[in-house]
């Protein structure tokens, strides 16, 4: 597996202020994202979705950018956004129990390219992407899921589907094994959802990845981009269905 490297211009660091995930990992997260000094949102079980799903923050809100988000409707954490001077769109169709039903605002957006299959992307979401986003199709509903962003043009996955959709918008993708990451409930869980950034410069994980076949590409990409890994915990890593940097501070 060959790493591609890039020069990247130093820029200030700009890190996370507000993180929406879920309610549910509090215990297990909570701790070591407050010592970073990042304040969480945390995001209560979303209704109508399978229940091992229902805390994943990628399935319940999507940031399109700015200070607009659109939600599948958390009425306590919509009112919270709101009063934080978010603009809180609501998803135009409710999520349904099964795939790709609870996929609809489970798109992932990597500068201006927007990976999803729009096909089933609430319309509300399509409305809200800034303009000039290209649409990158892909038959992967939990793209954002998937798809681990390292910065605004480069990404890391283990679903061929989702690296050929990137690849084919001109970003570059860093292809890894599947699997060596946890999910309550199924065979294995995905890098996307185990995985978000904390600060330009700072990448963060679950748990530990230094297990995983690839570890030695990973790493070796993300410092080629000038960004530095963080495992918040000594556990494996395991899916949370991601978190969402909302602001920076």
């Amino acid at each position: 597996m060959s790493v591609k490297y890039i020069k990247t211009p130093h820029l200030p660091e700009r890190k996370v202020g507000l993180l929406a995930l879920g309610e549910r990992y509090r215990q297990a997260l909570e701790a070591a994202l407050l010592a970073r000094g990042v304040e969480p949102l945390w995001l209560p079980d979303t209704p109508g979705v399978d229940t091992r799903l229902a805390g994943h923050a990628d399935l319940a809100l999507f940031h399109a950018g700015g200070s607009t988000v659109v939600s599948a409707g958390t009425p306590d954490a919509d009112d919270d956004l709101a009063r934080r001077g978010f603009t809180v769109l609501r998803a135009g169709s409710p999520l349904g129990k099964t795939y790709p039903l609870d996929a609809r605002l489970c798109g992932c957006l990597v500068g201006a390219v927007f990976l999803h299959d729009e096909r089933i992307t609430d319309k509300a979401l399509l409305r809200a992407l800034p303009d000039g986003v290209k649409i990158a199709r892909t038959r992967q509903g939990y793209a954002k899921c998937a798809a681990c962003v390292v910065d605004s043009r480069s990404i890391i996955t283990a679903d061929a589907g989702v690296a050929r959709a990137a690849e084919s918008a001109g970003l570059d993708v860093l292809r890894i094994a599947p699997g060596h990451i946890e999910l309550e409930g199924f065979g294995h869980g995905f890098i996307g959802g185990a995985a978000f950034k904390l600060a330009r410069e700072t990448l963060a994980f679950t748990g530990r990845m230094d297990a995983h076949p690839d570890w030695a590409c990973m790493e070796a990409f993300l410092r080629s981009r000038s960004v530095e890994p963080a495992f918040l915990t000594d556990m494996p890593a395991f899916d949370i269905g991601s978190a969402l940097p909302l602001s920076e501070r």
